[in-house]
């Protein structure tokens, strides 16, 4: 469970002095439309977290867990998540463009209508993801795990898909 408050965290978000909150729990709390914008939140806890429409634009969150997280509409555009677990996260009309996020874990997350545009997916596990018209336009896939992937209505233009198990063109 988590360490801290949602008070504390509001409060430590409207210090511009504490650019940095890693190694942190905040798990199972309701994070909706909080702004984590360009703040490092490396190696932290926000598994079961509600976070719809939260923003984390250009945020450094490297091996972050949101596991089984809510983040609809949520928005990643230009942040780095990279070896972050998202497994059974709800990413629907969520925005990861031009996110890092070589190497997460994706399996099973739902993601319809989801924004990849010309994010790093580098060796990203998305077996079983729905990604139901999704846009990976210009978006890096190499080495991907697509198994079983739902890819109806995705976009894949200019999208370099190298090696990238389980997709079917």
């Amino acid at each position: 469970m988590a360490n801290t408050t949602v008070a504390k965290i509001k409060a430590m978000l409207a210090d511009e002095k504490q650019p940095h909150m890693t190694n942190m729990d905040f798990s199972g709390l309701d994070l909706s439309g909080f702004d984590f914008s360009e703040r490092t939140i490396a190696a932290t806890n926000f598994s079961n977290c509600s976070l719809k429409k939260a923003k984390f634009s250009k945020a450094f969150l490297a091996k972050c867990n949101f596991r089984k997280s809510d983040m609809k509409n949520a928005d990643f555009s230009e942040a780095n998540l990279k070896e972050a677990d998202l497994s059974y996260c709800i990413l629907e009309n969520a925005s990861f463009s031009r996110a890092k996020m070589d190497s997460a874990k994706m399996p099973r997350v739902k993601c319809k209508k989801a924004s990849m545009s010309f994010a790093s997916l580098v060796g990203c596990d998305l077996r079983e993801a729905d990604l139901q018209s999704v846009s990976f336009h210009g978006a890096d896939l190499s080495r991907s795990n697509m198994t079983s992937a739902d890819t109806k209505d995705a976009s894949f233009k200019n999208a370099k898909l190298d090696d990238v198990k389980g997709y079917k063109a």
